[in-house]
């Protein structure tokens, strides 16, 4: 053995990582600790050398233990804070990575000569990016919290639960909302009438977006297609749930707005000539010109998260059936 003892750098590695008021007086509570482990080993026939050896090992890392005698957490994130963690996060990514997705479609929709497929590999990579910047600094934020908080605060949330919060909860049961199936109805009407008035002309006054010149099937059929999205939605309140029928007539409406909206998008009968009507309306420049592409996924995005959200409260309504029935 080296001139200074297995014991002398054992209790020397815990208690300099203490403060100099508790640090002593655990370096001799520990000694005693140790000299009576090795006391008793050696009673049982051991050789001193094992004997120390063997009772340091029995008490394990200095550094966890020292950890232990100081109070000082032994985890970036504790239990008693991990909920408020975790619901954080999901709002900061639920509610930023749309925005920027939104930002960036609008930015590369105004631009000169604008590029799907770099606008494709630019939002995965400003989501990929955005999503870590927020994970690590929020992360970075709660381990602060959780390494400055006194020993007394240490096993209190951050936030104060109460029942009351059950009644809010989204659970697979919860039939529609009446207030969300007026949001939905007034919505979808709105859309009808706002489409409505772009086909039917809108005057010296208003911006012509959409062309009034479309045939009179395809103007019924484009109207058409929000009122039964609103139609829908109040049938699926009426009815309590949304049904496999509800469902797959949403479905099928919104597969069929997209094949029909991106059909007459591409054969240049759904839009006016949009930057020569801004320009007379605005005086705006009119060296440029829209982007189909980018107004066809746009289409596409926008009917395709609808139909598979319809999809989910159907599944998510049979779910809570099935879970009643047990």
């Amino acid at each position: 053995m080296s001139t200074t003892s297995l014991t002398d750098r054992y209790v020397w590695t815990v208690s300099r990582q203490l403060s100099a008021q508790a640090g002593p007086d655990v370096a001799r509570e520990l000694r005693g600790t140790l000299a009576e482990m090795i006391e008793g080993r050696m009673a049982a026939g051991e050789s001193p050398e094992q004997a120390e050896r063997a009772a340091i090992a029995e008490l394990g890392d200095p550094d966890v233990l020292a950890r232990e005698y100081g109070g000082k957490p032994q985890h970036l994130i504790g239990p008693a804070i991990y909920a408020d963690y975790v619901r954080l996060i999901r709002v900061l990514l639920v509610v930023t990575l749309p925005i920027l997705v939104a930002v960036m479609v609008v930015i590369e929709a105004l631009a000169p000569e604008p590029d799907l497929a770099g606008l494709i590999g630019r939002t995965v990579g400003g989501v990929i990016e955005t999503t870590v910047h927020l994970v690590f600094w929020t992360t970075l934020v709660f381990v602060l919290i959780e390494h400055l908080r006194s020993e007394s605060e240490r096993d209190a949330p951050l936030s104060t639960w109460d029942p009351d919060q059950l009644l809010t909860a989204d659970v697979p049961w919860r039939r529609p909302g009446f207030g969300e199936m007026v949001t939905e109805v007034c919505f979808g009407a709105i859309l009808a009438l706002l489409v409505a008035w772009q086909l039917t002309g809108v005057g010296e006054q208003g911006v012509q977006v959409l062309d009034p010149g479309l045939g009179v099937v395809w103007k019924v059929a484009i109207i058409g297609f929000f009122v039964l999205d609103a139609v829908v939605a109040f049938t699926a309140w009426r009815v309590g749930r949304w049904t496999p029928g509800l469902t797959t007539v949403n479905v099928l409406s919104n597969v069929a707005a997209a094949f029909v909206l991106v059909g007459l998008l591409y054969a240049d009968r759904l839009l006016t000539d949009l930057p020569t009507v801004l320009g007379d309306q605005f005086g705006l420049d009119t060296d440029w010109s829209v982007s189909y592409p980018l107004v066809a996924a746009g289409i596409v995005l926008v009917c395709g998260w609808d139909a598979v959200s319809s999809i989910v409260r159907a599944w998510r309504a049979r779910r809570g059936a099935a879970l009643a029935d047990q």
